[in-house]
């Protein structure tokens, strides 16, 4: 009756290690973290994958952004640029604005979300005043 329903299946059995199987087993384990920090190209390929659009500390969403925000304000001052008056105008002065303040405020490990707010805040403002001057 070896096979009979209550006897383990053999994945369920558990083995039990001697001392000299541990110390091998460890043995090997610290041989391949010795072999993983002397081979400096193997840590490089996993660094490669990583994704740029997940990255926070990416320095360069908030240069593009920031470039892009800098553009539409300075259009919004300099006459006949076709920027100055509309709500075209407002709502491309708080969207770039706020993109740039969500890239900064993740930039800084902080909310993404409260940056695109006071970017957008910001540009609404800057819009208000380059109407008067």
């Amino acid at each position: 009756m070896t096979n009979s329903a209550t006897a383990p299946l053999p994945s369920q059995v558990k083995k039990t290690q001697s001392r000299s199987e541990r110390r091998a087993r460890k043995m090997r384990t610290a041989n391949a973290a010795v072999r993983t920090e002397q081979e400096p190209n193997a840590s490089l390929s996993s660094d490669k994958t990583s994704n740029a659009f997940a990255d926070k500390k990416n320095i360069m969403w908030v240069l593009l952004s920031g470039a892009m925000a800098l553009t539409f304000i300075v259009m919004l001052f300099l006459p006949d640029t076709g920027m100055g008056g509309g709500l075209i105008s407002t709502y491309s002065a708080m969207l770039w604005c706020g993109f740039f303040g969500a890239a900064l405020w993740r930039y800084r490990t902080a909310s993404g979300w409260a940056g695109f707010a006071y970017g957008s805040v910001i540009g609404l403002v800057l819009q208000f005043i380059s109407q008067f001057i």
